[in-house]
């Protein structure tokens, strides 16, 4: 059995070499040395084993890396006694997180994630009844930490329902996916998923076009702990433009979804707690574009254009280079303003001034980005005390 303990690429060695260096000058004895040299070969030995027995193939072990961790007031981390191999099988590279304290073949691996993700967006293409363009899925094995301790532990301390540790969680399960089996996979495993697709989709009324995707979904949510979000883009187009296609890691489902509200016709959430299907409302002023989540029939928001003036607080210098704009929503929540870049250069600061408790006002600059185009610079107005607001651009101060 050839041993290769840090990678066969000599970028990967000089890599393993400093990492080595660093840690072992930090003070480790020569006995935790020995111990970690030790936690590294069994921990090689038993991914082969693993995986052997597993799927009925011996794996070239290509790295392995000790799983480290660091109490509160630990000089350095140490060796808790699992590694993360990685292995390859032909073309495809894979992960195998095992024991390597003692003779083991209790591991995780992620061997099969290509299969599973395949699978995955073939059942929720037939679900849903319409093309996906792309789907993520978290997933582990079996009850994340319920052994664990609280959700306030870190990766390192959290260990599934069987005591194994999930300082390396994600697509990682020890048990053999069947082919065919993803619809019981989705009620055996907590999950958090995205499906995005491209197809400028209402998915307020899922219910009444698809009710058996949207039982299916609420189920899960409700009794197996996954939780999904569904977005539906405007073309693929406006895909590529999106700012950013996070949405559903680590379970947060729809923070920031307003950033991309310019580009998504609308989206749903499912959760252990509900359901919520939301559309985008845009209104346009003057080139300037706003935009919320559509709650009641009719327009959300009214906006003013050069209707109210920009208080002299002490706050800003000189007029604005632009027009101010006044909005108005009845609902509290986000308001995502862009503004075209070709106008103002996308060099103005972006203000904003909105009323406080008594008869005060607040005016602060706003935090800037961009869309992944360049075509707009965009701020957000979070809907805090209420929904109404001023907004401007200011020459850069």
């Amino acid at each position: 059995m050839k041993r290769r303990f840090w990678g066969r690429a000599a970028v990967n060695m000089m890599v393993w070499a400093w990492c080595v260096l660093f840690l072992w000058s930090c003070g480790y004895s020569g006995e935790e040395k020995q111990r970690m040299e030790e936690i590294a070969r069994q921990g090689e030995e038993n991914a082969e084993k693993y995986v052997q027995e597993k799927y009925g193939f011996v794996p070239e072990i290509e790295d392995v890396e000790l799983c480290m961790e660091r109490g509160d007031g630990d000089p350095v981390p140490w060796a808790k006694g699992y590694v993360l191999a990685r292995a390859k099988w032909g073309d495809q590279e894979f992960q195998i997180h095992i024991s390597g304290q003692e003779v083991s073949t209790d591991g995780r691996d992620d061997f099969q994630r290509e299969l599973i993700e395949k699978e995955g967006r073939e059942f929720f293409e037939s679900l849903l009844g319409y093309e996906v363009y792309d789907v993520y899925l978290e997933y582990g094995e079996g009850d994340r930490g319920s052994e664990g301790g609280s959700d306030g532990d870190s990766d390192s301390d959290r260990q599934d329902g069987s005591g194994f540790p999930l300082c390396h969680e994600d697509g990682m399960l020890g048990e053999l996916y069947e082919t065919g089996t993803f619809e019981d996979f989705c009620r055996e495993h907590p999950m958090n998923v995205r499906i995005d697709d491209c197809g400028d989709r209402d998915l307020t009324i899922l219910e009444e076009e698809s009710p058996g995707a949207a039982e299916f979904l609420r189920e899960c949510a409700a009794d197996y702990g996954m939780k999904v979000i569904l977005i539906s883009y405007k073309s693929r187009e406006d895909y590529e433009r999106g700012y950013g296609h996070t949405y559903g890691r680590g379970g947060v489902m729809d923070y920031g979804i307003w950033n991309d509200g310019l580009y998504i016709n609308s989206y749903g959430v499912f959760e252990e707690d509900g359901q919520e299907l939301n559309r985008f409302e845009l209104l346009e002023r003057d080139g300037v574009i706003f935009v919320c989540v559509d709650k009641r029939d009719g327009d959300d928001l009214e906006i003013g254009v050069g209707e109210k003036a920009w208080l002299e607080l002490g706050e800003t210098k000189g007029e604005p280079v632009s027009q101010v704009y006044s909005v108005n929503r009845d609902d509290v929540g986000e308001v995502t303003v862009f503004f075209p870049v070709e106008r103002d250069g996308g060099k103005g600061s972006v203000w904003i001034q909105h009323k406080i408790e008594g008869d005060g006002w607040r005016q602060y600059e706003a935090g800037r980005e961009m869309t992944r185009d360049g075509k707009y610079v965009f701020v957000t107005y979070h809907g805090i005390p209420d929904s109404q607001f001023e907004v401007g651009v200011f020459e850069g101060l």
